[in-house]
C-alpha cells in the first residue's frame, strides 16, 4: 500500500496528465471525487479511489506491469498495446497479471529469455498467440466437464 505522500504524488502527476495544471481546476475535479479541495483532507481510502480513477482514465501507468516491462516501447521492445493483452490473457488465466511467477515461467519456457523484462516484440507476439491457446485449451476443458 502507497503512503500518503505517494498518493499526493501520483494525484498529482496523475492531473497534470489529464490536462489540469491550474491548481483551482485540480482543487475543483478533486472536489467532484471527493467533496474535498485538497488531497491533505482526504482519508487514505479517498485517496487510493482517485487513484484508481486516474489508472482507469490512462493518467497513470499500471504498477503491476511496470515491474516486468523493462525498455518498453524503445527499439524492438513490446508495446503498450502487447503488455496489456497478455496482461489480460494472464488474468483470465487465473493469474495476478504479468507480474506472476507463472507467467515468468511461461516467459523462461517458451520465449527462452530469463525474463519477461528481456522479451521483443516478435517474443511477445508469440507469448500472447501461446496464451490464447492455453486459454482456448482451458474453456474446452471446462466445458467437457
Amino acid at each position: 500500500m502507497a503512503t500518503r505522500e505517494q498518493y499526493y504524488a501520483m494525484i498529482h502527476l496523475g492531473a497534470k496528465r489529464l490536462g489540469l495544471v491550474d491548481d483551482a481546476d485540480r482543487r475543483a475535479w478533486l472536489e467532484n471525487l471527493t467533496g474535498k479541495r485538497s488531497c491533505k483532507d482526504c482519508t487514505v481510502d479517498e485517496l487510493s479511489s482517485v487513484t484508481s480513477t486516474l489508472r482507469a482514465c490512462k493518467a497513470l501507468d499500471n504498477p503491476k506491469l511496470k515491474g516486468v516491462k523493462g525498455g518498453q516501447g524503445e527499439g524492438d521492445r513490446p508495446t503498450d498495446a502487447q503488455w496489456n493483452m497478455a496482461n489480460t490473457l494472464c488474468r483470465r488465466l487465473g493469474m495476478s497479471g504479468c507480474g506472476d511467477a507463472r507467467f515468468a515461467a511461461f516467459v523462461k519456457r517458451n520465449a527462452h529469455v530469463d525474463h519477461p523484462r528481456f522479451l521483443t516484440k516478435f517474443n511477445m507476439r508469440q507469448l500472447i498467440a501461446g496464451l490464447q491457446r492455453w486459454l482456448e485449451n482451458a474453456e474446452k476443458r471446462e466445458g467437457q466437464k
